[in-house]
């Protein structure tokens, strides 16, 4: 008797531990971090790039950025985005400028390892040095003059990304607000000065910026 309620025993305990193998594969997948991604953001400059050429100006920015897993649905988001800028200004009138922001990245309503919509806070700044090159002063000309501006800012960004073997996809929106010192009068921040000609007059005050990215697009490993 007492054999066969081991048995019994050992055959209740197996089959309640038998769970289907659909199952096990999503709790692994729901538990899994997501891989290393790094991106670039590509609409940004194939859109200002050939509209300022069009003017007979020089626009050149490459936004890098990678995700970094913390956890199966919580990423670390780090951006850096150089930028070159000729203007014509009746003289030569350059920008040279590094942007930088970072935050942590949850997504919301996952739908498989580091793939689904996804809410992302982050803290930016941005410092730009202008500079104008005059040629023969005459008396109306402003001369040479350069001016470096910087901002401080925090954003949120939302959108949806994806990961399909390497290959990785997110498609984003967003805004920011902060502080800005020494940024151009006419301008609601240093970032968006950048299309414009330089100016020197300044002033500090509160700016805002709105994301054109929409894209960023990269590899998975």
């Amino acid at each position: 008797m007492t054999k066969t309620w081991g048995l019994a025993a050992c055959l209740i305990a197996g089959a309640a531990g038998a769970r289907p193998a659909t199952e096990l594969a999503a709790d692994a997948s729901a538990g899994a971090a997501p891989s290393v991604a790094v991106w670039v953001k590509p609409l940004g400059p194939l859109t200002l790039t050939p509209v300022l050429a069009a003017q007979d100006d020089t626009f050149v920015m490459v936004p890098l950025g990678m995700n970094i897993p913390l956890g199966a649905t919580t990423e670390l988001v780090l951006e850096l985005t150089p930028i070159w800028t000729r203007l014509d200004c009746e003289a030569r009138c350059t920008t040279r400028a590094l942007s930088l922001a970072v935050g942590p990245s949850w997504t919301a309503v996952p739908t498989s390892p580091g793939s689904g919509f996804f809410l992302q806070p982050k803290l930016g700044a941005v410092v730009a040095r202008d500079s104008r090159e005059a040629g023969t002063a005459t008396p109306l000309d402003e001369g040479s003059w350069s001016e470096t501006g910087t901002q401080l800012s925090l954003g949120l960004d939302l959108g949806y990304q994806l990961r399909r073997g390497h290959l990785f996809l997110a498609f984003v929106v967003g805004a920011s607000a902060g502080r800005g010192w020494n940024v151009p009068a006419s301008s609601q921040s240093v970032l968006f000065s950048m299309v414009d000609t330089p100016e020197r007059g300044r002033e500090d005050k509160w700016v805002w910026d709105l994301s054109f990215h929409l894209l960023r697009i990269g590899a998975s490993f």
